[in-house]
C-alpha cells in the first residue's frame, strides 16, 4: 500500500546561457525536490547556427534537479514561460524518467505490464545522448554528430574515478580528465548518432568516447532544431 502513494520521479534538466539561471531558481523552490545541481558548461553549435539562434555566447548553465513528475511538469511550464524558450536560442528544458533506489525500479516495473512498457516506448519522442571523452577532444565528437544530422550539444567537464584509485585498467591507462557531451535528439536519429560517434571516435581512438542515451518525457525549448511538421 505504501508505494501506491509514492509519486513517480522526474529529473528535470535545464540549458541556457550562464545568467539566466538566475531567472529560474525561484521555481525549484519548495517542489519537493530529492536534489538540485547547478553547473557550468559550454555550447557545442556551429557559428552559422548561433548566429541564426541569435546567441551572443556559448557559456551555458545546466540545471539538475529530481522532483515528483506533477511538480516537474508545473516548473517545465513555468520555465517555458519565463525563458520564453520557443524563442529560438532561449535555451532548452526537458524532463527525464527517474528511480531512487532498487525499491522504486521493481516496483514501477511490477506496475507496468509489457503492453504499457512498449506504449511508454513509444511515447518518447526524443532521447538524451551522453557521450563521455577525454578532455580536449570534444571536437572530434561534435564533427561526429554533425554526421549523422546532430544540431549541437552541450559540454561539461568532469573527473574519471579509476576503479580502486588505479591508473590503469586492463593495462590500458586512464586519463581522468573528461568531458561529458550531451546531445538532445530526435529519437530517430539516435542510432545512427551514436553509430557515428562510436565509429569516428570511440573506444580505441585517441577521443576514447563512450555513449548512451535516456529516453527523454517532454521537452521544450527545441523548436529550432525541429522539422516543421513536428513543431
Amino acid at each position: 500500500m505504501e508505494h501506491e502513494t509514492r509519486k513517480r520521479l522526474t529529473m528535470l534538466i535545464v540549458i541556457c546561457d550562464r545568467g539566466k539561471d538566475k531567472k529560474i531558481t525561484v521555481f525549484f523552490k519548495d517542489r519537493n525536490a530529492a536534489f538540485s545541481l547547478l553547473t557550468l558548461g559550454k555550447g557545442t553549435a556551429s557559428s552559422k547556427m548561433l548566429s541564426y539562434l541569435g546567441l551572443g555566447h556559448v557559456e551555458k548553465a545546466v540545471i539538475f534537479s529530481v522532483m515528483p513528475d506533477d511538480e516537474a511538469r508545473d516548473v517545465l511550464l513555468k520555465i517555458d514561460e519565463k525563458l520564453d524558450l520557443k524563442r529560438p536560442g532561449h535555451g532548452i528544458a526537458f524532463t527525464l524518467p527517474a528511480a531512487c533506489g532498487d525499491e522504486e525500479e521493481k516496483h514501477e516495473a511490477g506496475r507496468l505490464g509489457q503492453g504499457e512498457e512498449q506504449e511508454m516506448e513509444q511515447e518518447f519522442r526524443h532521447a538524451l545522448i551522453l557521450a563521455v571523452v577525454n578532455r580536449g577532444y570534444n571536437q572530434e565528437v561534435v564533427d561526429a554528430a554533425r554526421t549523422a544530422e546532430a544540431a549541437g550539444g552541450t559540454i561539461i567537464h568532469a573527473r574519471g574515478l579509476p576503479p580502486s584509485g588505479d591508473e590503469k585498467f586492463f593495462g590500458v591507462s586512464i586519463q581522468p580528465e573528461k568531458e561529458v557531451i550531451m546531445i538532445l535528439a530526435e529519437q530517430e536519429k539516435k542510432g545512427a548518432i551514436m553509430k557515428a560517434i562510436s565509429e569516428k571516435a570511440g573506444v580505441g581512438t585517441p577521443v576514447g568516447a563512450i555513449t548512451f542515451s535516456m529516453p527523454v518525457s517532454d521537452v521544450q525549448g527545441l523548436q529550432a532544431f525541429l522539422p516543421q511538421e513536428d513543431r
